[in-house]
């Protein structure tokens, strides 16, 4: 990694970088750690750091509240910033990658204390939002699922309780992320919980598959009822589950129909249907943080074709137009904050990956 692009992403995440955790862009407040975009950056250290890669995640997990539940942002300055709020898992997701690139005999003693802390989250999100068990876990605001501005809760009724589609794709990925982790370091008990939530979770999912649309589904928790707006979320399921690709190629198909519509992968919302906004985040705007998890998907899947675009692409917007929050799918104009750690990290996952 030592091109000039990376020799940048490293930059924006050392000048981020409060020592324990990590600001999500240059300009945010300086005690904020942000759930989501520090587990990014987690990874995005691993290419270069390995102790610091490790530190943000346990940061992270030394704010878990009494009751397994993980905050979506941690206040260092002793402030309470929305407690009862989290976000999806992806820390679990993280420290499989972190595991398997520094091996056993390096993170397994860190694993002895990480993955009893992931099991209690995953158990909090059973319980406290799944608790008929139903295998989808409802979100109670829209910022839960880190799709801040998502047309997701648009026609939900109050109050607020969506089985978000791309926070149980999200979740289901961790939770076979967590089966790993947790025979790593043999917790038979634990594994066998965890292909529980697995199996629920497994046939939910399926459940939000729409044949007609050739997408999944968000639903209203209450009612089961199809909520919201087709929006990258949708594709989100490959992410848990590549398999999808093969049983509905209606999905890869919706995916390449969303790409030729694109001059910058992936937009966050179908280009051309009403609502589309290719200014606003989740309505059309480009993340790379979610362009990394349907690379991922679909690099499992064998979709080398839609990898290479989604790579590529991902690359050269930010070469023209630097570590910002998101980007304009039609003209690549960057958009939101800059020094944003999220883009840094996946540019350095990017990086990684040869064409």
């Amino acid at each position: 990694m030592t091109t000039e692009l990376t020799a940048a992403a490293i930059a924006v995440l050392q000048g981020n970088d409060c020592g324990a955790y990590t600001l999500p862009t240059a300009s945010a407040p300086a005690a904020a750690q942000r759930n989501w975009e520090s587990c990014l950056a987690a990874l995005g250290f691993a290419g270069f750091d390995e102790a610091r890669a490790w530190t943000e995640i346990e940061t992270l997990l030394a704010g878990q509240q009494p009751d397994g539940m993980v905050p979506h942002i941690l206040a260092h300055d002793g402030r309470t910033v929305a407690p009862a709020l989290t976000h999806p898992p992806l820390a679990t997701c993280a420290i499989r990658q972190l595991f398997e690139r520094f091996g056993v005999q390096r993170s397994r003693p860190r694993l002895q204390v990480l993955a009893p802390k992931l099991l209690d989250w995953h158990r909090w999100f059973a319980a406290a939002r799944d608790p008929e068990g139903t295998g989808l876990a409802a979100i109670v605001d829209p910022r839960e699922s880190g799709l801040d501005d998502s047309p997701i809760g648009d026609a939900a009724r109050p109050p607020f309780r969506i089985a978000e589609i791309g926070f149980n794709a999200i979740l289901q990925r961790a939770n076979r992320d967590l089966r790993f982790l947790l025979d790593m370091i043999d917790d038979r008990a634990g594994v066998a919980e965890v292909d529980r939530m697995i199996a629920r979770t497994r046939a939910a999912l399926e459940a939000c598959w729409d044949k007609t649309g050739g997408l999944y589904h968000s639903r209203d928790a209450a009612t089961g009822q199809a909520v919201g707006q087709p929006g990258i979320g949708g594709f989100l399921p490959l992410y848990a589950d590549p398999m999808l690709a093969a049983r509905h190629p209606q999905l890869t198909a919706g995916l390449e129909r969303w790409l030729d519509q694109a001059a910058v992968a992936v937009p966050s919302a179908e280009p051309g249907r009403p609502g589309f906004d290719p200014r606003r985040p989740w309505r059309g705007a480009v993340s790379l943080a979610h362009n990394w998890l349907l690379h991922d998907g679909l690099r499992r899947a064998g979709r080398q074709d839609l990898t290479n675009r989604i790579r590529r692409d991902s690359m050269a917007v930010v070469k023209r137009s630097g570590f910002r929050e998101y980007f304009d799918p039609i003209t690549g104009e960057g958009l939101g904050g800059t020094g944003a750690s999220g883009t840094a990290a996946a540019v350095l996952l990017f990086a990684e990956i040869g064409d």
